[in-house]
């Protein structure tokens, strides 16, 4: 009798689940599709970025974009090597015109022009995988250097330009900075993933499979990643403990089954943490990124700052579940002198810290965008 009775809990406990995740996706639905769609279409307007395309020859590869050109000045049309140009490199599983409502804020002048690359695999890309899945071939770190590399040359980018990057964007930025030091002249870094600065604790737990990451397989997956994005899953005492309501997650769960094909973001993740030499511990081994042959220093094996004399700005949150504040520090060789005051071993680093704040969101529910944007803009417009 008693076990008639726990199963017939069960049974109505799974109903129940059933209504409400039906429900949750009709209300949360509703509202991303029809207010949530048109606040981005605005931004997007706004921001007057266009969707573009350029062929890149070496990497045999279309490489996608959004692009705002640059207004002429007093009638005149600059050259675009001559522009003053802004790059944004987008997060991991992200894509370019995401970009839109943070560079409205900004409040950049219309002579300058703004570039934001859609690395492969995400945004349009996408589209890619989906039609020839057998022979699409994942990212690694160095195809998104040399990719982009090549993409720079490819839209005519000149000396004068300053970078923005985020999570797996500030990665690409930092690499790509040092790659071609010609061309961009200072950067913004937030929550860079450089190779050993990603967490141990999260890679540890995507090679053990008990972290999904963004590869959800259910509605649980994005309701820990939204924790983890704010200052952790185990983290009790913030103020807000699910940064996202709870009723968008169903939804943000369905649209990421139909938005890229099955098993491609972890195909993805699983390439670049392959790429990128990391042991089952979660451990940065750079043996498995360094050839004996190399006669230059492999970017992705320094376990430390291959670009000091870099111009740049830094932005760590200090409760950082993704990219490791403490790891960050390491790498950049910096040192707290009190009252959240760093020094870097790179003399043209400025390092800053976000208190109580994780990889997207704060205790409070505040997104990072909000937050770095006054800091940012101050030091991104400084143009020679």
């Amino acid at each position: 009798m008693a076990t008639e009775v726990t199963s017939h809990t069960r049974t109505c406990s799974r109903k129940r689940d059933v209504v409400k995740r039906e429900f949750e996706a009709i209300v949360g639905g509703a509202l991303l599709h029809t207010v949530g769609k048109a606040a981005e279409s605005h931004a997007l307007r706004k921001s007057r970025l266009v969707p573009k395309s350029a062929l890149l020859p070496k990497c045999l590869y279309t490489f996608y974009y959004h692009e705002r050109e640059a207004e002429p000045i007093d009638g005149k049309i600059v050259p675009k090597k001559d522009q003053p140009t802004l790059i944004f490199f987008h997060g991991i599983s992200q894509k370019s015109e995401d970009f839109a409502p943070f560079i409205n804020s900004l409040k950049v002048p219309p002579h300058v022009r703004i570039l934001v690359p859609e690395q492969s695999a995400h945004g349009r890309d996408i589209q890619r995988a989906r039609l020839d899945a057998q022979n699409y071939v994942q990212p690694t770190q160095r195809s998104m250097l040399e990719s982009t590399v090549e993409f720079l040359d490819a839209v005519e980018c000149g000396p004068n330009t300053n970078a923005f990057g985020i999570s797996l964007g500030g990665g690409v930025c930092y690499y790509v900075a040092h790659a071609r030091p010609d061309i961009i002249k200072r950067s913004v870094l937030v929550s860079p993933a450089i190779v050993p600065c990603v967490s141990r604790d999260l890679v540890r737990s995507i090679l053990e499979g008990t972290n999904n990451f963004f590869c959800y397989e259910s509605r649980e997956d994005v309701k820990l990643l939204m924790r983890d994005l704010s200052t952790g899953r185990d983290d009790k005492s913030r103020r807000k403990l699910d940064p996202v309501p709870t009723f968008f997650l169903e939804t943000i769960y369905r649209y990421s089954q139909k938005i890229a094909p099955e098993g491609h973001n972890k195909a993805m993740l699983e390439s670049l943490l392959v790429s990128a030499g990391y042991n089952e511990s979660g451990e940065f081994d750079p043996d498995q990124n360094c050839s004996k042959s190399d006669e230059e220093v492999d970017p992705f094996s320094a376990s430390a700052d291959i670009d000091p004399q870099a111009q740049r700005l830094v932005i760590w949150p200090e409760k950082d579940q993704i990219i490791n504040f403490e790891q960050g520090k390491k790498f950049f060789g910096v040192k707290e002198e009190g009252d959240r005051r760093f020094t870097s071993d790179g003399a043209e680093t400025q390092f800053f810290s976000i208190p109580d704040c994780g990889h997207v969101f704060d205790a409070n529910g505040k997104g990072i965008f909000d937050i770095i944007k006054p800091r940012v803009q101050e030091y991104i417009l400084d143009f020679e």
